[in-house]
């Protein structure tokens, strides 16, 4: 089995920690401009947070979009108890069409050591190609270049690979990339970016990029609980076909900062689904009696979830990776003595978050292998000048394609205006 420090960045969507300053002026009003979401899954991606959480206390994002998308596919070759644990993690659901030309991409594909393609199934072929529009993709895999060509290509070079060898034992490997590349419905303006301090979770400080602008439009949200206060933050809208502008029927996604008014780690921890519900249901609208003044540090990492194989086996999928008990007999019979089991499961991310928009990409392989809110106005300031929690879903079903905490902002280096995004 090979063994593999990972960390995943998508989602996923949809989670990180990072510092922002939003200086809300509110008239205080009914709000009805917010619906409450239909979420997909929402149970699955609160676990897989909270699980991936636990141990970290550092900048972090997963997409559990991506992670939910690969296990779907394994899901369809699975059989017995190792198909009944992972339908206790994962419901199952038709696949979300997120994809935006050159905006927001999805792909998928099944990576087949050639000797053992007529070993496949015919239907789980069949399956792969019509519900996941998957590649399908031969090799001998000696090395992982076809693998990690893919993925790069799949990342727009977000991510350039994701193995740094195959198993002998490699028999088949499924993969889901998700990209986006977007740009915020209202930019920030460089010449505002400021060197600010930003407060790390050990109670260091250091100089960070913060971006500064204020709105004043209905778009733009503010929330508030006893427990939290975060904004909402659309990106542009883009028409699906041609990846143009479109404000009128066009598709878009949305930045979620929530600051916590303790600590990120114990806020996460205690995070329920209803709890996070109710906090988007707060939100109120900007408008010219409801400015939001937002103060928000530029970002930008690489992340891989090392332990994710332990983390889906505690969310109760663990005869998946078992070589005596797993049952992939949908994708391959065990006639000819090849029982599957998941020898591989890596997540890895890349986020670059800065003053034009957001550029996001995660990765999920696993591999398997043979026997694996017009009165006095009142000014509430809300600066994410310690470690916050952010999520980038899509506004129409809600759905979390990245999910991510920022515990160390880029740090102060000069104006921003002559980098490159």
């Amino acid at each position: 089995m090979q063994k593999k420090h990972v960390i995943l960045i998508s989602i996923c969507l949809i989670l990180i920690l990072s510092g922002v300053v939003i200086l809300p002026k509110i008239k205080k009003q009914n709000n009805t401009h917010y619906k409450e979401p239909s979420y997909i899954n929402g149970e699955f991606n609160l676990n897989l947070i909270k699980t991936i959480n636990k141990d970290k206390k550092e900048n972090y994002l997963i997409s559990p979009y991506s992670i939910e998308i690969a296990l779907s596919m394994i899901k369809e070759g699975a059989k017995g108890n190792t198909l009944k644990e992972i339908e206790k993690v994962i419901d199952s659901r038709d696949i979300n069409d997120a994809i935006i030309k050159d905006k927001i991409s999805v792909a998928n594909a099944a990576f087949i050591k050639s000797k053992y393609q007529k070993y496949i199934s015919d239907k789980y072929y069949k399956i792969l190609k019509d519900k996941y529009h998957s590649e399908i993709l031969y090799d001998d895999f000696k090395t992982p270049k076809v693998i990690n060509d893919w993925v790069n290509k799949k990342t727009n070079g977000m991510i350039e690979k994701i193995l740094d060898n195959v198993d002998e034992n490699f028999i088949l490997g499924l993969a889901n990339a998700l990209a986006i590349d977007v740009e915020w419905n209202i930019g920030f303006d460089c010449n505002e970016t400021k060197a600010e301090t930003f407060t790390k979770a050990d109670g260091k400080s250091l100089k960070a990029e913060m971006m500064h602008k204020t709105f004043n439009n209905e778009e733009y949200q503010y929330l508030k609980d006893q427990n939290a206060t975060g904004i909402i933050i659309p990106y542009k809208k883009y028409n699906k076909d041609t990846g143009e502008e479109d404000y009128d029927n066009g598709q878009n996604l949305e930045f979620i900062g929530i600051l916590p008014n303790d600590d990120v780690y114990s806020y996460i921890n205690n995070l329920t689904e209803s709890e996070l519900e109710s906090l988007l249901s707060s939100s109120k609208n900007a408008s010219s009696d409801y400015e939001i003044e937002l103060s928000l540090p530029r970002f930008k990492y690489d992340y891989e979830v090392n332990n994710l194989k332990q983390v889906l086996m505690e969310l109760g999928i663990k005869d998946a990776f078992s070589e005596e008990s797993a049952d992939f007999t949908g994708i391959m019979p065990n006639d000819n003595g090849n029982n599957l089991y998941i020898g591989t499961a890596i997540h890895k991310t890349h986020i670059d978050l800065n003053e034009k928009g957001t550029k996001a990409a995660a990765v999920t392989f696993f591999g398997l292998y043979t026997s694996g809110l017009h009165m006095p106005k009142d000014n509430v300031k809300i600066a994410f000048n310690k470690p916050f929690v952010y999520m980038i879903r899509d506004q129409k079903t809600k759905e979390i394609l990245f999910f991510g905490t920022v515990y160390e902002p880029n740090e102060w280096s000069g104006t921003t205006c002559s980098k490159e995004s």
